[in-house]
């Protein structure tokens, strides 16, 4: 801190009165060292900063051009652009489109199954009747599930609308669920229903301004086709009526539908916008691939030029000379004019003689004066595999999929392999949690209020109290499990889990297969008890099996029988 110099105030002050001087030198030396303590806690700020990235007069710094934008400007600046790039990259580039497959099956897979997880206190249920609740709940929802009634479209199952709408999240950074309550489709049974729309159709309106306020100054702030509340929370979504078409003409007026995303009676989601939100105050997502699609179409280039290196080593010709023989055709070029006549459709023109294309084993024969010159294709590339798996490895590691995952290798050790996967299950297991909040939940929701109006339920507290709403649906999402390289190993690890109490059995469970350790023990007893009463021996883990008694003691009551026998 600078120390505290008189003004010519205070000097004046302090001649005609020492005393008040002293006091107005201490009263500011106080104020400075309040302000410094909560502006400046290290002292004066050097503006250099100590960070060497931070400055740009550095050789290695000095072309480095970055601004500081929010998280919107950095989202929807070349929003369009970077969503048609990134589905393109996904539909023809191979390492694209594998991490994506990759993130949505071990993500989605055959569907995120729905298992109640009631609150019998909180609900005033008894065991039997929560059990109850339980059961039905899970049968009718994974009935609703398998039918194609959670579509709008009546073209995909609810598990398959999963998949549809995670796919679409990751190609496009977001995708909007409008739902819908078509009763004038026949054959329904469930009318709770999701229109899927993209996300280059969330737009806003007509002539607005991203980031400013529509209609007026007292209008909401619309963003990318979100419009937001005092908070920043979305309250509605503005479409366009339809789909871009790709050589459509400019943007009119009223192109747009405005969409609530609340239902202010019900206190439900109308419409949801799924995406993955990595920043404050970010309105709509960023697509999966935007942090690597230039790396992605580096990498298919040299991959390009590399599959052409190898099909010319193939395409070895021989040209010899011939006394007398036939002059090879010489190109034509034409005068790059194109003559069409008035009200004749415009064709290709036909091939020529001049057009020679390269064939395995072609034989061309040329006059005996012309000049020939034969040039081996070979065009070997000895740094083209490390290059590959360098790029590969990049590739991955910026999408959160190991190279062996993302290229489905696993040519190395248990270890390593185990590892890989250990480390994609990771980031799966945090896409699985996001995905089952932001989607998965608000569905199931709405169709369990659909069954309560209806009159199908009757769950007390459902309509009126939104802390017995959550409570009545409260649930656990299971999906397909993870990978096991080495099923026995990793079995023999999970007893040793469950012994020590650091894992339950629906955990591990719902980590092999994803099944339900309650549905799955209820299940074992009866399949148990038919094997005791058919007289069949009963599997152990030595994989053999003990006679089964009618008692159901297996061998202790051979045992109680010899002992019996023997006395």
């Amino acid at each position: 801190m600078e120390p505290i110099r008189p003004t010519l105030l205070d000097s004046a002050i302090a001649a005609v009165s020492p005393k008040r001087g002293a006091q107005r030198l201490a009263a500011r030396a106080s104020y400075n060292a309040m302000a410094t303590a909560l502006t400046e806690p290290g002292g004066r700020i050097d503006r250099r900063g100590g960070y060497r990235a931070g400055q740009s007069d550095r050789r290695q710094t000095k072309g480095w051009k970055a601004r500081a934008r929010s998280a919107n400007s950095d989202a929807l600046g070349q929003q369009e652009t970077l969503i048609a790039r990134s589905r393109d990259a996904a539909m023809n580039l191979p390492p694209a489109t594998a991490a994506i497959e990759r993130n949505v099956t071990f993500t989605v897979g055959t569907g995120l199954m729905a298992i109640p997880d009631l609150d019998a206190d909180l609900l005033g249920l008894t065991a039997e009747e929560k059990q109850f609740w339980t059961a039905r709940i899970m049968r009718d929802f994974d009935e609703y599930m398998t039918s194609k009634d959670p579509d709008a479209e009546r073209a995909a199952t609810g598990y398959g609308l999963q998949e549809i709408v995670l796919r679409g999240m990751l190609e496009s950074g977001d995708i909007l669920g409008l739902r819908c309550w078509p009763d004038e489709q026949i054959g329904r049974v469930n009318y709770t229903a999701w229109k899927l729309v993209e996300a280059d159709r969330v737009v806003s309106p007509f002539n607005h301004q991203d980031g400013k306020r529509h209609g007026g100054e007292n209008g909401p702030v619309v963003v990318g086709g979100v419009e937001l509340d005092a908070y920043g929370a979305a309250q509605a979504y503005h479409v366009l009526k339809k789909a871009r078409e790709p050589y459509a003409s400019a943007r009119t007026a009223n192109d747009t539908q405005r969409y609530e995303a609340w239902g202010k009676t019900t206190a439900l989601p109308t419409s949801i916008l799924v995406f993955d939100k990595k920043r404050a105050e970010q309105a709509r997502g960023v697509p999966f691939l935007a942090p690597v699609l230039e790396l992605v179409r580096v990498f298919m280039d040299a991959t390009d030029a590399a599959a052409l290196s190898m099909v010319l080593q193939s395409m070895l010709s021989i040209i010899y000379k011939t006394p007398g023989a036939t002059a090879m055709p010489e190109p034509e070029y034409g005068t790059g004019e194109l003559v069409q006549a008035e009200d004749v459709p415009e064709t290709l023109p036909a091939n020529t003689s001049s057009n020679i294309a390269m064939e395995p084993g072609m034989v061309l024969e040329t006059e005996d004066d012309a000049d020939v010159k034969l040039v081996s294709p070979e065009a070997k590339n000895p740094v083209y595999e490390k290059f590959f798996e360098t790029l590969v490895t990049m590739i991955g590691a910026a999408t959160g999929t190991p190279f062996g995952v993302l290229m489905a290798r696993f040519n190395n050790s248990y270890t390593a392999s185990k590892g890989e996967l250990e480390l994609f299950y990771k980031e799966i297991v945090r896409r699985f949690d996001r995905f089952a909040a932001d989607w998965c939940a608000p569905t199931r929701e709405c169709w369990l209020y659909e069954q309560v109006v209806r009159g199908i339920y009757d769950l007390p507290g459902f309509l009126d109290d939104p802390r017995m709403r959550a409570a009545w649906c409260s649930v656990r999402w299971a999906g397909d499990g993870k990978i096991s390289l080495d099923p026995y190993r990793e079995a023999k690890a999970f007893e040793v889990h469950e012994a020590h109490g650091w894992q339950t059995g629906q955990q591990i469970a719902a980590t092999i297969n994803g099944g339900d350790y309650d549905a799955n023990v209820d299940r074992r007893v009866a399949e148990h008890r038919k094997f005791v009463d058919g007289g069949l021996p009963i599997p152990n883990q030595q994989g053999g099996g003990t006679k089964a008694v009618g008692d159901g003691e297996g061998d202790q009551g051979d045992k109680k029988d010899t002992t019996d026998d023997a006395a």
